[in-house]
């Protein structure tokens, strides 16, 4: 296979990039990066293409890449990019910027009925009918040189990309989908991981409940030290210290080098780090309990299966009846949220993963089937 592209090394030779950009409507987006042992990712390739030219910027190579952050928050550009969750997460870490307004073909599928978490060669046999390579998928980005094969597989992600891009709007344009797309593709700039606040960290455990206000600070102050550890020194959380061996130190209120031994901890974490968690536990302790998180309530426990079922055949029907994918419109645990939510008067309350477009759409009628449900 031989693709045209132009191949960037040199910082001085992105001003053709950004000049490329300049005065049209969308571009197609891509990157190629490596997660092996970093807590942040690391860009080896970026690949954009304007419907005429396809360029693959070299990271590794240019070193500054910065020329390119005007092209990537130009708020008349649409950068078109398929499940770039991670791809937002690579611009953060790489130039401190996300890329913005910014359409996701692979949440375009989900909203126009084609499928949830569809692929990316699967996207472009079906809007496109053309079949790509997948022989790359697992390529070292990071090694030098890259080579043909490579290359050609990294340009076309985004040639295609674009016609993919153009065909959906056909359908999306004059219709509320447009919209709807609109607001989800906004989101990936906005839950990016390794932004997510430190203090807030221990929210994602499981089994929360479970934990006294203390045990949940001491939780609460160990995840945001390993955190900021693991972002300062660009490892991976669990290189630091494991989410099992946190949960087992809390709970069993280990305070010591040999307890974390017994919690599960390696003795290269114990001799590296053990120092710094027992001060940060004995400072802990000094928290009163009133400054304390409070308890959190078990989101885990069965909820009633009648009105679960009855809340998923309401899910399933309207999805059918505006060709969405139905995982787009909710997921089952903010079905059970919504269940929960039920107050001391009978009324149930809308999740925040509810408002929006997908209010209208479907989070009153799941309020309407609730009330008609009666009690357990």
């Amino acid at each position: 296979m031989n693709t045209e592209y132009i191949y960037i090394e040199h910082t001085s030779d992105l001003e053709q990039v950004v000049d490329a950009c300049r005065g049209i409507s969308a571009i197609a987006l891509d990157t190629e990066f490596a997660r092996f042992n970093t807590y942040y990712p690391i860009v080896g390739l970026i690949q954009i293409y304007t419907g005429e030219v396809c360029f693959l910027i070299d990271p590794v190579a240019a070193g500054d890449i910065s020329p390119i952050v005007d092209v990537l928050v130009d708020p008349d550009v649409i950068k078109v990019l398929h499940a770039g969750s991670e791809d937002m997460e690579v611009f953060q870490y790489a130039l401190g910027i996300v890329p913005t307004p910014v359409y996701d073909t692979q949440l375009a599928s989900a909203v126009l009925g084609v499928g949830f978490s569809i692929g990316y060669q699967a996207l472009v046999e079906h809007y496109l009918g053309i079949s790509l390579p997948k022989d790359q998928t697992r390529s070292d980005w990071l090694a030098r040189p890259l080579s043909p094969e490579q290359l050609d597989y990294a340009a076309l992600d985004v040639i295609h990309l674009l016609q993919v891009y153009e065909a959906q709007q056909k359908l999306l344009i004059g219709t509320e989908k447009l919209g709807w797309v609109a607001s989800e593709s906004a989101h990936l700039g906005q839950d990016i991981p390794t932004m997510a606040l430190p203090e807030e960290a221990y929210l994602k455990f499981k089994g929360l409940w479970q934990l006294d206000r203390r045990q949940l600070n001491q939780l609460k102050v160990l995840c945001a030290w390993r955190e900021v550890t693991a972002r300062k020194e660009n490892v991976p959380r669990n290189r630091v210290v494991d989410q099992k061996a946190l949960m087992s130190i809390v709970r069993d209120r280990c305070d010591s080098r040999h307890g974390y031994k017994e919690a599960g901890m390696s003795p290269r974490q114990v001799r590296r780090y053990a120092d710094e968690m027992m001060f940060i536990q004995s400072e802990a302790k000094l928290v009163p309990e009133e400054g304390c998180p409070q308890r959190i309530e078990r989101t885990d426990a069965p909820v009633n299966n009648r009105k679960l079922k009855l809340l998923r055949q309401v899910v399933d029907e309207t999805a059918k009846s505006i060709s969405v994918a139905p995982e787009l419109l909710i997921k089952r645990r903010h079905l059970e949220k919504l269940i929960r939510s039920e107050d001391s008067q009978g009324a149930y309350h809308l999740p925040e993963e509810l408002l929006g477009w997908r209010e209208s759409v479907i989070g009153h009628a799941l309020i309407s089937a609730l009330a008609g449900a009666g009690g357990d």
